[in-house]
């Protein structure tokens, strides 16, 4: 029979019959083909965006751990005549404050220890409960001098973070410790005065490690820098066995190379046998704070049942779809396409924006039922997500109005515009990190001619540092009168944030009062980074001022006042550690040297700082506050 003499049924019969086989011959050959590699791929990515965002939290939160270590000793050698009690105390709000702190101690050398003592180690620790427990190393038992924690950072003379070990006789726990030496100046020289640690346990690192959520039965595992297993499915292999032994037990230079990467502290994604002789995907990044390096490995087998699966899918949805269109056509390619054209018309009522309109009544089953269906939860589901959005776009429009008058209110409470004195030029900059932040500076002029100047810091960012920050400038304010000394403004500042500070916040301060005649500078600092003087001829310098400890920490800190002088045509520039801590896409750190760059030459200080620091983030989000102060002492005379 010829295809001109075949009916309309026989023809689609047919017709059908020949392109779902070959659409079905082309779609196996193709999804087998390439979805394999499209899995790998998206494997890769997804092991890829996984480690990167585990290791960014596992290193902001050790990063944490360190910056909270420097501040306490810090504050051991700003205040080397701390008793016994106040000892006690400090390090246990060291320990309290810091959520991924197991324990910490400060070990002294002979000769330093409060009260006389040979040897003092006070440690506080948190049990199994989150109980706070203390004991003293101080013990012939447990000799904390000839431990590697006190004596690496002591003949290195600089911060260290140890390698894991099992803290036998102190925490009794498999930890790792960040320890930081601390000095005292006696007759004129500086001498080691002991270690401070802050200690982090490495069931700590698992549960971190653990709770990452992998998918296609993916697990991940912590190694040290020396390849030791920190944390892994299989608890036998931690602090047991490195991933050295475990290729030489195998036999595998896939697993040998990956040691030797983790070691140069190197990235990458590999595939081979896993521990378990099963063919897997490893992808392998450093965490930057400690040089420890995370995993994960996805099973091969589970990747390529999912294809094998897909093409099974695939294959039996074809022939069910051929068998379906053969059984079908002959019963129903009359009926069928009245009813879709009813819904078509249905459709495009909808499509215009009648959500309301009743769809037609279809009669006959199979796929036109079910696209009648369809239509009618698609009509119905979008209706729901219409009102839904409207809902949330509200919500989210009122939350952005009240986060931006909280932007205004907290803007205005910096000041617009600087006072103007003969003899200094004033300029000031301050961008938030979020809508609101917890930076702030002021300028006031004094009744004695001279002018006020102050910059701050606080903790953290957001609403709760943009409120603390409103406090200590209303403190700063009503506490600056005619005869301003800074070092009394910041005891009186201290004080008032230590009452009720449950949330132990604190913030960093540098305040002080320039003398336009002068150019005599008195300042007082708490803790804030160390000003920038610039001279007439165009050298740059940072002035080490008396660090002082924290607003907010310790209650009776008495702070210290220095004195500058500045000649005509030097600039002091202040700032705050969101210009150094600026980072780039890479991670990179803006810094000191960089700071330092931008300020040497002729031109505004401020302009030149924020125009390097946009330059070197190169669109990278910003991380933390940027403010700056700018004063310029020009000798003239009013």
């Amino acid at each position: 029979m010829r295809w001109a003499d075949l009916g309309i049924t026989a023809r689609l019969i047919l017709a059908l019959s020949l392109c779902g086989g070959l659409i079905f011959a082309v779609v196996f050959y193709m999804n087998d083909r390439f979805t394999s590699k499209l899995v790998e791929e998206q494997v890769m990515a997804h092991s890829r965006d996984v480690v990167q965002a585990a290791v960014y939290s596992i290193d902001d939160q050790l990063r944490g751990v360190a910056r909270d270590g420097a501040t306490l000793v810090a504050a051991l050698e700003s205040a080397p005549q701390l008793t016994v009690p106040e000892l006690q105390k400090l390090l246990k709000n060291h320990v309290t404050v810091n959520e991924e702190l197991f324990g910490a101690t400060i070990a002294f050398e002979p000769g330093f220890a409060p009260n006389g003592r040979k040897r003092y180690a006070p440690y506080y620790f948190k049990r199994l409960n989150n109980e706070l427990a203390t004991i003293d190393l101080a013990s012939p038992s447990y000799n904390y001098p000839d431990q590697p924690w006190y004596t690496i950072p002591k003949e290195r003379k600089t911060p260290v973070w140890s390698e894991p070990y099992f803290d036998d006789g102190g925490g009794n726990v498999v930890m790792t410790t960040y320890s930081v030496p601390f000095y005292r100046t006696v007759g004129g020289v500086r001498r080691l005065a002991g270690i401070a640690t802050s200690d982090v346990s490495v069931d700590w690192l698992g549960r971190q490690v653990s709770a990452l959520k992998l998918n296609r039965n993916g697990y991940a595992a912590l190694f040290s820098r020396k390849a030791v297993y920190l944390a892994h499915p299989d608890r036998s292999l931690v602090m047991k066995e490195t991933v050295f032994s475990v290729a030489k037990r195998m036999d595998s230079p896939m697993l040998t190379g990956v040691a030797q990467a983790i070691t140069r502290q190197e990235s990458g994604f590999v595939t081979g046998k896993n521990i378990n002789g099963q063919e897997s995907w490893i992808y392998y990044s450093p965490v930057p704070a400690t040089g420890w390096s995370l995993a994960v490995i996805f099973p091969a087998e589970t990747m390529r049942s999912e294809v094998t699966s897909i093409g099974h899918m695939i294959a039996l949805l074809c022939f069910a779809g051929i068998a379906v269109l053969v059984l079908t056509i002959v019963l129903i390619a009359r009926s069928v396409s009245r009813p879709l054209a009813d819904i078509s018309l249905a459709v495009q009522r909808i499509a215009a924006g009648d959500l309301d309109g009743d769809l037609p009544r279809v009669r006959i089953g199979g796929e036109v039922r079910h696209l009648a269906d369809s239509f009618g939860r698609m009509q119905y589901d979008l209706k729901e997500h219409i009102r839904q959005l409207t809902e949330t776009t509200a919500i989210k429009e009122r939350m952005a109005g009240e986060l931006s008058v909280a932007h205004d209110m907290q803007m205005s409470i910096l000041p617009r515009t600087l006072p103007a004195l003969p003899g200094v030029e004033a300029a000031g900059y301050c961008i938030p990190a979020r809508e609101v932040g917890g930076d702030f500076y002021d300028v006031r002029l004094l009744a004695d001619g001279a002018m006020f100047f102050i910059i701050g810091d606080v903790s953290g960012k957001g609403v709760p540092a943009a409120l603390y920050m409103a406090i200590t400038v209303t403190l700063a304010r009503s506490g600056t009168h005619d005869s301003c000394n800074p070092a009394d403004l910041l005891e009186l500042i201290n004080r008032e944030l230590c009452q009720g500070n449950e949330a132990c916040m604190f913030a960093t301060i540098l305040c002080g009062v320039i003398d336009p005649a002068s150019g005599m500078v008195r300042l007082a600092n708490a803790g804030h980074t160390p000003p920038v003087i610039k001279g007439a001829d165009g050298s740059v310098r940072f002035y080490h001022a008396a660090p002082g400890l924290v607003a907010g920490y310790l209650e009776e800190f008495v702070f210290v006042e220095e004195q500058l002088q500045l000649t005509a045509g030097d600039t002091l520039f202040l700032y705050t550690d969101g210009v150094t801590e600026a980072m780039n896409e890479a991670g990179e750190l803006f810094g000191d040297e960089r700071l330092l760059a931008a300020l040497v030459g002729s031109g505004h200080c401020c302009n030149a700082v924020e125009e390097m620091v946009v330059s070197f983030a190169a669109g990278a989000p910003q991380a933390d506050d940027i403010t700056m102060l700018s004063l310029c002492y020009t000798g003239e005379k009013a």
